[in-house]
This record gives structure tokens, sequence and C-alpha cells, in this order.
């Protein structure tokens, strides 16, 4: 699997993506920002992922058999709120994973402690609007329907989180808050 590297300078979604993945690095192998629906020769879609390196290169990310996890976004739209008050995005992670590879001292389904690691991260750094699912995690790429079966066959498996971020824009600097506590796109908090 390909490492794709972070924006020196993240905007708007980017940058709230990139601050939420920088929260899950000790526990999703491999993260990666936005993607858009990729088209193979066939039309079958699958989600595509910019190498982020001044090319025009995409790829095709599936399940490795050779990965513990890794995990991508969706970007759904946003609200645009009024003058000062900045926008809400609305955001999808996309998680798969091997269980055997993520742990192997787990003999039993440990996904939903996956999951609500994930969720109490993305949470405790403003998301609002959380919700999530185990069904029809890969629904809107019909290229993985091909490897369905075993892409989340156990010892795999897969969620999607969906949940909403808002972001302010002050003196250039990009900000999400959630009650009284501001996180810059970069880590550092400060309290307002």
């Amino acid at each position: 699997m390909k490492v794709i590297p972070t924006y020196s300078d993240p905007k708007m979604q980017d940058a709230v993506v990139q601050t939420l993945n920088a929260l899950l690095t000790d526990q999703v192998e491999y993260l990666f920002g936005i993607v858009n629906v990729g088209y193979d020769k066939d039309g079958k879609t699958y989600p595509s992922i910019y190498y982020n390196d001044g090319s025009r290169k995409n790829f095709m990310l599936f399940p490795d058999s050779k990965v513990k996890s890794f995990g991508f976004w969706e970007f759904n739209g946003t609200e645009v709120l009024g003058e000062d008050e900045g926008v809400i995005y609305d955001l999808t992670f996309v998680f798969w994973g091997n269980l055997e590879r993520i742990n192997r001292n787990k003999n039993y389904d440990f996904t939903s402690e996956i999951e609500q690691g994930i969720i109490q991260r993305f949470k405790g750094a403003g998301a609002t609007e959380v919700s999530y699912t185990e069904d029809g995690v890969f629904d809107d790429y019909s290229k993985y329907s091909e490897q369905d079966n075993q892409s989340l066959m156990r010892p795999n498996t897969g969620f999607k989180i969906s949940l909403k971020m808002h972001e302010i824009e002050c003196l250039g600097n990009t900000y999400l808050t959630y009650n009284g506590v501001t996180v810059t796109h970069n880590g550092i908090v400060v309290t307002v």
C-alpha cells in the first residue's frame, strides 16, 4: 500500500480530514484523505486517491492482505453558515481492517471496539451527528462488489462513520470548534 504525503498547508475539508487522521495514527495503519470516485475500463467505480506528489497520478484503494488496516474519507458536502460563523463539513470515514493482523491476541470479533475507539476520538475533536454502520460499507464502489465477500469476511472487517465538523476561519488560521474548545488544523489546542 502506498504512503501518501500529507498537505503542508491544508485548507477547508482537507484541513479537517488531516486533523482527524492525525488522531488515528496509532489505530489505523494507512490513513488517506478524501477520495474521488474512479472508473475502470469497464465503468466500475472504486475509491481513487491522489498521490499528492505534484503528478496527475491516482491509485485505486482496495483491501490488501498484507496490511493491518486502512481508512479513507468521503466528502458529502458543506453547509455554509452566516457571516463569521464558518461552515459545517459532512464527512464519512471508511475503515477496512484485518482483525488477526491488528491484534493476534484477540480471538473474537472486536470490530465494535475499533469503532468506539475511533468515534471517541472524533467526538473529542468536536464531531457531531456521529453515526456508524457495518452495512453497505463499500456499496458506493461497484468494483468492490466483485471482492465484497472476501473483503469483509472474517477476519476482515469494515465500517463507515459519518459525522459533521464545524469549522471557522480567523486571521487566516483554520479552527475546528466544539463546546468552547478550539483545535487548530495542526493539532494545537486553544481554549476560548
